[in-house]
């Protein structure tokens, strides 16, 4: 392929001109022009092989090599026939019903859906829809298309006015032969009457027999997993994943490990596999489980067998069937999000995401776009103050939790009455002396000094574990912490937050209106240290609290969770 065709990263990508005469692909700049156009009209003087020359580039040669082909295809089908003309003289019928669809209202659906994401703007029908998420951006204003490949590394697009894949990594339209076969069936036979701009053939009536319609239970992500063997840790805390809207969207709309994970190639969800390096990788595992929590017609509860021998690969303590802490365990599955994510990115040398690096989960991670950074991701401020010239230091730190003690609480003022989640909290952030002296930047003095904590950037999901398992240095022995404490279902953290200096700084810190939370699920622990069980408590879209206990799930009431001795809770920010 000529470099000519090339598009510089940020102008506007132009289709691809195919000469009439010997059939060879010209250069993509039409007449030195680069107004994106490609009118529909254009198509009345292409044959149906013009497109075929145009190659496939490595990107999507990789990709197409993969089990993620299939869904590639699907979804570069969906595309191309939302981009297919409609023409004047065709008549259009419901496929359902078979209710004739007025000409006018087709257009105006297909209009509205071709609007860019970003501004609404139809931009002369020359939008580009990605395919690894629904967006849809333009090219021609202000280049929303580009912007979120730039923003989310979705190198694929489909040009809406023509029905070709573009590469952004590359700036050029590519195509393959797989691709061109469909292209050519949807865009160019004649017979097309369906409103969804699909063919009605035997190969789409074969396509729609591999799928059923969901239950209402496997829509609400109701099903259970089964005990594996002292296990019940690992469900409560997967439960809480699979129920968390922002986790839950990456997986079905962020494709950039499904596309490019290497160990996808070894996997296979319908057999008993033995898992090895080739193919232990646990974001793979949880994709799994979201694809069949949420499209399972059975009621049954589900076996984790991919996920729990991942796990077991993966981290050795977790082999075997003793009892494991909770807490432990979301943490090693944060971890392996972010390392699922570096891997791939440090595969790629620079192929889909430039201009980044490999951070570690507790280190900087400020352009980091993986799961557990773009969900949990907050920052802590620590401050010192010097008590000889009331000088102040501050430190920041990222953080993905907060860790509160209840054991404190028991010897103050409140020993006589309950406990709530603000009292741990004004305990966590409340001044503290050190009990060491403290060599002070600004007056050189060694002195006494106070310390205290303060939120400075809060994450869309708070996550917040309450000390209730304490271990005596003296014996040995590990013993639980029963006080009840009061959880509010709403959870206002303005107060223990970072003042913001200055109204840009609130805007892009810990703006007040990102302050407010909602609890959507709770881990319980109930028994002693050796011998307990978790259960998890979800609250789902509709506002009603469910309790998972292992494969056995029941409504309760708000009132039942704010009295349940949490152990793990997980708000979600009112306004992302």
């Amino acid at each position: 392929m000529s470099s000519s065709r090339k598009t510089i990263p940020g102008t506007l990508p132009t289709p691809p001109i195919v000469d009439m005469k010997n059939g060879t692909n010209g250069h993509t700049i039409n007449g030195g022009s680069h107004d994106g156009s490609f009118h529909h009209n254009n198509h009345q003087y292409l044959t149906t092989n013009n497109y075929s020359i145009i190659p496939p580039c490595t990107h999507l040669t990789s990709v197409l090599e993969t089990k993620a082909k299939d869904t590639l295809l699907i979804t570069y089908k969906q595309a191309v026939c939302l981009s297919k003309p409609i023409k004047d003289n065709n008549i259009y019928t419901n496929k359902k019903d078979g209710t004739l669809v007025p000409i006018s209202q087709l257009i105006s659906k297909k209009n509205q859906a071709l609007k860019c994401t970003d501004c609404s703007s139809s931009d002369l029908q020359n939008t580009f829809i990605c395919l690894q998420c629904p967006h849809v951006g333009c090219c021609l204003l202000d280049q929303h298309a580009y912007s979120h490949y730039k923003l989310s590394s979705h190198m694929f697009a489909i040009d809406s006015s023509s029905g070709l894949l573009f590469c952004f990594h590359c700036g050029t339209y590519i195509n393959h032969s797989e691709l061109d076969n469909i292209r050519e069936h949807v865009l160019y036979e004649e017979e097309d009457n369906d409103p969804d701009f699909n063919k009605s053939s035997e190969d789409d009536e074969d396509d729609e027999n591999k799928y059923s319609l969901p239950n209402s239970m496997a829509i609400g992500g109701l099903k259970g997993f089964v005990n594996l063997g002292a296990t019940c840790f690992m469900s409560s805390i997967l439960q809480t994943f699979i129920h968390n809207p922002i986790i839950k969207y990456q997986f079905f709309n962020n494709d950039f490990h499904f596309f490019n994970c290497d160990k996808r190639n070894y996997t296979n969800i319908d057999e008993d596999t033995i898992i090895d390096e080739n193919n232990a990788c646990i974001t793979c595992s949880m994709d799994n489980i979201f694809q069949l929590f949420y499209t399972s017609t059975s009621k049954e509860g589900f076996g984790m067998t991919n996920l729990l021998a991942t796990a077991w690969y993966k981290n050795k303590s977790l082999a075997g069937f003793q009892e494991q802490d909770a807490h432990e365990f979301w943490q090693f599955i944060l971890n392996e999000f972010h390392s699922d994510y570096e891997r791939i990115l440090q595969n790629s040398k620079g192929t889909f995401i430039k201009n980044e690096t490999p951070h570690d989960l507790h280190s900087s991670h400020e352009n980091c776009k993986c799961i557990t950074h773009t969900t949990f991701s907050g920052k802590l401020q620590s401050s010192i103050k010097c008590l000889s010239c009331k000088a102040i230091t501050t430190t920041v730190d990222p953080m993905v939790d907060l860790s509160l003690e209840i054991n404190h609480l028991k010897n103050s003022i409140h020993s006589q009455q309950e406990i709530d989640l603000y009292d741990c909290l004004d305990l966590f952030t409340s001044e503290e002396k050190l009990d060491v002296k403290y060599t002070c930047r600004a007056c050189g003095d060694r002195t006494k000094a106070i310390k205290s904590l303060k939120l400075k950037k809060l994450p869309p999901i708070l996550s917040i574990q309450l000390k209730r398992f304490k271990h005596n240095s003296s014996n040995d022995t590990s013993s639980k912490i029963e006080d009840p404490v009061q959880i509010p279902l709403y959870l206002n953290m303005t107060k223990y937050c970072v003042e913001a200096e200055s109204e840009s700084e609130s805007s892009s810190s810990t703006g007040e209106e990102n302050m407010f939370y909602e609890l959507f699920g709770l881990v319980c622990h109930i028994g002693s240290v050796n011998t307990g069980h978790y259960i998890v408590l979800i609250k789902n879209r509709q506002g009603e609290w469910f309790k998972f206990d292992d494969s056995i799930i029941s409504l309760v009431s708000p009132e039942e969770v704010q009295k349940t001795n949490a152990y793990l809770l997980f708000y979600i920010t009112h306004k992302i």
